[in-house]
């Protein structure tokens, strides 16, 4: 009895193979996903039996998410064998995926199904498919796992591994693959390197340095604006730093009045549940606006910094150009100046966008360059940064020679009537230098974060490697982020008090009008008798003014004189003249 069973399933089989043979017909593959896959024919129905290509091109999609995941570099290969299975005229029955190609996509693609709660399909399920390729079973085995060797492996580098790569991160759990980018996008509410408490007090940090900023900016280009004074180059690109910073601190109250998630984060095709720190900033309005802001103008005010020291060099190395000939100089070298502070930012912020490198950071969610990439940070950043530092740091240190060497001057009998002006001018122009170098302060500080944070992003993401003897995983100094962000909002601040103060003593004088002297008081009663001074003489003639004088002085007395001595008497009733 069981032999005749076991016969008549095997007729079975036999006849619906050869039924199915006999309707089976090939045709070409009309599913974009299959049209490049290594074979162009296919027939149906398939191995998960649909009978039209339209039916496993609806199937197929769903795995999209998955497919840009990157689980696996051979799972196009297999979900085509499946639901787009080959098909040749030699051979009746289609050409599915072997055992072990099934095999090596399940063990890369299960745990990324399952962590998101999804089972693995029942027409997937590997038993169903032959285990080698023979004569008996025709299959398709695949080319293998494509993956990078071990230790290549970066946060922005591009690897076939995908899921791998994300894997040799410290927690592997908070980040995904994203293929269109070729980088491991962390998720938005992840907390990889740093703790929610140090979110909230770096927001707030931010914040309070920020608003401050933006209002001690605007405040001195209100009265720069408000007195009219155009003053030297030196004092107008001045001007412009404390313009630039000021939409630099709008730049963070924008991203402060967004909030973390709208600013920060952004929606992403392979997690439609989960949102991602933003690695694409263009696919978020709120991150362009911020980044535009932050980088463009903080980099115009880097450049004109180097403007206000160069024209502070040239007014020390050029003190006896008269001021007709400083202003016909700097009127026509101005336009150079003005495309220089304005076009060279412009030029790296069109760079990061096509290259769409704008990301956020984790700490504050604030959308800039480098956040997420070293190369973008070294290239974008450091390099303009340290360049710019470089020439102010070479125009103070020239000038500051040549006041050195220069001869003391000789103050001729003339000068008393020029001192004034020359004094104004030469308190001005060390006022000028003496800021320009108070400001490389700061901007030494901002740049040495960048490179400590270039020099160990690498090691503060790497995954701990197991050893015998337990390791510290290393993390980023807290301190030195606020440090970065303090630093960096002070700029403007110092600006703005070295523009302010002289134009608000003159906005006041203008409002006030012109100070009038002091009035003094009149002593009480009446006014003091002037001392006189009465001479009496007992001879009848009359002396001269020079013998007047001659006997008032003092002599010693002589035996013979024929005058009688003098009486002088003092009221206050006369005066002699």
């Amino acid at each position: 009895m069981k032999c005749f069973v076991a016969v008549l399933i095997i007729v079975t089989l036999a006849t619906d193979a050869v039924s199915e043979a006999s309707v089976r017909t090939c045709e070409p593959i009309k599913v974009a996903m299959c049209k490049n896959i290594g074979y162009n024919q296919t027939g149906m129905p398939n191995l998960a039996r649909h009978t039209l290509q339209a039916d496993a091109d609806v199937t197929l999609q769903t795995f999209s998410p998955l497919v840009q995941y990157g689980c696996s570099s051979q799972l196009d290969l297999f979900l085509c064998t499946v639901y787009v299975p080959m098909c040749t005229d030699k051979v009746a029955l289609p050409i599915g995926p072997c055992r072990g190609l099934c095999e090596s996509v399940y063990e890369r693609c299960y745990p990324v199904l399952s962590e998101f709660g999804f089972q693995w399909p029942a027409e997937l399920d590997c038993s169903l498919f032959p285990a080698e390729n023979n004569h008996e079973h025709m299959c398709m085995e695949g080319p293998g796992e494509r993956t990078a060797p071990v230790g290549t492996v970066t946060l922005d580098s591009v690897n076939a591994g995908g899921r791998s790569a994300c894997r040799r991160l410290i927690k592997p759990n908070s980040w995904v693959w994203v293929r269109g980018s070729s980088r491991c996008a962390q998720f938005c509410e992840a907390e990889v390197l740093w703790e929610s408490g140090e979110r909230r007090a770096a927001e707030v940090w931010l914040a309070t340095w920020a608003a401050l900023s933006f209002a001690c900016t605007l405040a001195a280009v209100g009265a720069q604006l408000a007195c009219g004074d155009r003053g030297s180059a030196g004092e107008r690109a001045l001007v412009l730093v404390a313009l630039c910073r000021c939409a630099a601190a709008a730049g963070w109250g924008v991203r402060a009045a967004a909030g973390r998630t709208a600013a920060g984060c952004a929606k992403d095709s392979t997690t439609p549940t989960r949102m991602l720190l933003a690695h694409d900033g263009l696919a978020n309005p709120n991150c362009a606006v911020v980044f535009l802001l932050l980088y463009y103008f903080g980099l115009a005010a880097s450049v004109w910094w180097v403007v206000v020291a160069g024209a502070w060099r040239a007014s020390v190395l050029r003190p006896s150009v008269t001021t007709s000939g400083t202003g016909t100089r700097n009127d026509r070298h101005s336009s150079l100046l003005q495309l220089a502070a304005w076009g060279v930012p412009a030029a790296l912020a069109a760079a990061v966008l096509v290259t769409r490198d704008v990301d956020a950071d984790e700490l504050t969610g604030t959308c800039f360059v480098g956040n997420q990439s070293s190369k973008s940070l070294l290239a974008l950043v450091i390099v303009p940064e340290a360049i710019c530092l470089l020439l102010g740091t070479v125009f103070l240190a020239t000038g500051l020679r040549a006041i050195l060497r220069r001869p003391v001057p000789v103050p001729a009998p003339t000068a008393l009537l020029t001192s004034p002006p020359q004094q104004i001018t030469d308190q001005t122009l060390l006022r000028l230098g003496a800021f320009a170098a108070l400001y490389a302060v700061p901007s030494t500080c901002i740049l040495a974060t960048w490179v400590y944070e270039y020099a160990w992003r690498e090691d503060w993401l790497a995954a701990p490697v197991p050893t015998e003897i337990p390791s510290t995983q290393p993390r980023p100094a807290f301190w030195v982020f606020l440090f970065r962000i303090f630093a960096s909002q002070i700029l403007g601040v110092m600006v703005a008090v070295w523009i302010a103060t002289p134009r608000l003593k003159a906005l006041w004088r203008k409002i006030a009008g012109p100070r009038k002297p002091p009035l003094t008081k009149c002593p009480a009663g009446p006014p003091p008798t002037p001392l006189t001074l009465h001479c009496y003489a007992t001879h009848s003639h009359s002396l001269s003014r020079s013998q007047m004088h001659k006997y008032a002085t003092y002599r010693p007395p002589q035996q013979h004189s024929y005058r009688k001595p003098r009486h002088y008497h003092y009221s206050a009733g006369e005066t002699i003249l």
